[in-house]
């Protein structure tokens, strides 16, 4: 398995992320600062999906801030989920929650606002390596979030002046 790490503060993670797009990389790229943590899963160069540890942008939370699910429903579908050991976002399209294409839709935002956040971290560390996680692959939820770098630094632009 190939596998990079990095210093935030000594390499940009805006170039990262735009190498990953260009040369079309799969692998999952994480992301630590403070106790936070955050995962991109790359597919061809694309972000596919995407998890966090940071407070509104763990995806149950996420989609309960932005009114597309309530709390109490929310914790309950997350319990029956990891009771049967499924994925969330199946379960989420099982019990006719979402369907798919809002499902993608939802989670697409998700993404571009923690890249957006991790964009504007200074330190903390990075690694990138070609593994992809069974149950991404195998997920419900395809995403292929075209133009995720470039709507994130809309969001939150960075400087881009630290060497890779």
């Amino acid at each position: 398995m190939a596998k990079i790490t990095g210093d935030l503060s000594l390499v940009s993670l805006k170039e990262v992320v735009s190498g990953a797009e260009a040369l079309a990389k799969t692998g999952t790229l994480r992301l630590s600062q403070d106790g936070i943590e955050k995962s991109f899963y790359f597919r061809n160069g694309k972000i596919i999906f995407v998890t966090s540890t940071q407070p509104g942008e763990r995806f149950g939370e996420f989609l309960t801030d932005i009114g597309c699910l309530d709390l109490k429903r929310m914790q309950s579908l997350l319990v029956e989920s990891r009771g049967r050991g499924g994925r969330f976002t199946g379960d989420l399209i099982e019990a006719g929650v979402f369907d798919k294409q809002s499902l993608e839709t939802a989670l697409s935002q998700l993404v571009i606002i923690a890249l957006a956040d991790a964009l504007s971290w200074e330190r903390g560390t990075l690694e990138f390596d070609t593994c992809l996680p069974e149950g991404i692959l195998k997920g419900p939820v395809h995403l292929e979030v075209e133009g995720a770098l470039e709507q994130a630094c809309r969001i939150n632009p960075v400087d881009t002046s630290r060497l890779v």
